[in-house]
């Protein structure tokens, strides 16, 4: 199958067509979230902290599994807009040994490392219990995060964004199913309690990966044998001299998570919680500069390997223009309905009132992220 030419046509109309089917489909994902975190508060005020405990940690395997994804996004996209098939398969097929060989050191480093690192965050007793229940499922399930990433990375280079838009559409709507499943338990499931959550999550980004994986093999944009040959170091080198920047700028993100949330333990698990809240209402804000941000990668790649140099110019314009207006209108919304949107996630009026603080201060800082 034909990738999208986006070093063809208007600018304005491939940043519409990438961005808006990425747009919904995170608009789904942060509503994913927060079913998530809705019956997480169904067991209790410490089992929504917990889950927000748990997040810097989690966001580790975001910024690593992103980080790789983007950069072999570029390369590819790039290999496309420069006509060189070869580089194209070369950077598709050793892309899955490398996430193969990050989901492992992931599992590895994450399981040995959570129970110390909420406990460096001051959690203990019940409450570390839980944020470890609710964790550890996620790091057994590292290697579908990989697989989802590695798949849309190759999706996205070929200018198909709107596959990984109805992946997150289905996975929210089986988030539905599986959450309530999975935590009270039935049709001979036992209740699991936080970990069922979780389980429900590595579910559904199990099925969704395998799905991104097939169509990328039916797409003819990879082979068996290229998935067979053993790792290239150069290649490797190639993605992560592309990747590494944006899995430290996450990293980072991640750390900024770990700090706040070790000082906020200190004022007890109802700032945690509002914390945690909060944060997911901004991702909500900034769904579409998300958009954005994935459109770039594959334009810009496109036109840049093409020597379009003058469409890479008005792309970033553009984008940087639409991200600012978009993150103006996200901005307003937070101030004017910050509480009805942190009561989406809690009814609990102390992690209301905190987290409407929260939100009401970050809405006036949204421009930063663009």
């Amino acid at each position: 199958m034909k990738s999208t030419p986006l070093t063809e046509g208007p600018i304005s109309t491939h940043i519409r067509n990438i961005t808006l089917p990425l747009s919904v489909g995170f608009l789904f994902n942060t509503m994913y979230n927060v079913v998530d975190s809705f019956y997480a508060g169904q067991v209790s005020t410490q089992a929504l902290a917990a889950m927000a405990l748990s997040f810097p940690v989690f966001f580790v395997i975001i910024a690593l599994s992103q980080g790789v994804a983007r950069g072999s996004s570029a390369l590819i996209a790039n290999a496309i807009g420069a006509g060189d098939a070869d580089k194209e398969e070369a950077y598709s097929g050793q892309v899955f040994s490398l996430g193969f060989l990050f989901s492992i050191i992931i599992t590895a480093a994450g399981l040995a490392s959570a129970i110390p690192l909420f406990q460096l965050l001051g959690a203990g007793g019940n409450y570390l219990e839980l944020a470890n229940a609710y964790v550890r499922p996620l790091f057994w399930g590292a290697g579908f995060f990989l697989l989802s990433s590695m798949s849309n990375a190759i999706l996205l280079a070929h200018g198909d964004s709107r596959t990984f838009g109805m992946v997150l559409v289905a996975g929210f709507f089986a988030n539905l199913v599986l959450d309530p499943w999975f935590l009270y338990g039935g049709f001979g499931l036992p209740p699991m309690g936080l970990a069922g959550i979780a389980w429900a999550t590595v579910i559904i980004q199990g099925l969704g990966g395998l799905y991104l994986f097939a169509t990328v093999l039916r797409r003819g944009y990879i082979q068996i044998p290229q998935l067979l040959e053993w790792p290239q170091l150069k290649i490797y080198g190639e993605i992560l001299h592309q990747g590494i920047p944006t899995a430290f700028n996450m990293m980072s993100i991640a750390l900024g998570f770990f700090v706040s949330t070790y000082y906020l333990n200190s004022y007890g698990e109802v700032a945690v919680a509002a914390f945690g809240v909060g944060t997911r209402i901004e991702q909500m804000a900034l769904l579409p500069a998300l958009g954005l941000s994935s459109a770039i990668i594959s334009i810009v790649g496109q036109n840049n390997g093409a020597g379009r140099l003058d469409r890479v110019q008005e792309c970033v314009s553009l984008c940087i223009k639409y991200g600012l207006v978009l993150v103006a209108g996200a901005s307003v919304m937070l101030l004017c309905f910050a509480t009805p949107l942190v009561r989406l996630f809690t009814k609990d009026p102390a992690v209301v009132e905190v987290g409407t603080t929260y939100i009401r201060i970050m809405a006036f800082i949204q421009w930063a992220y663009v």
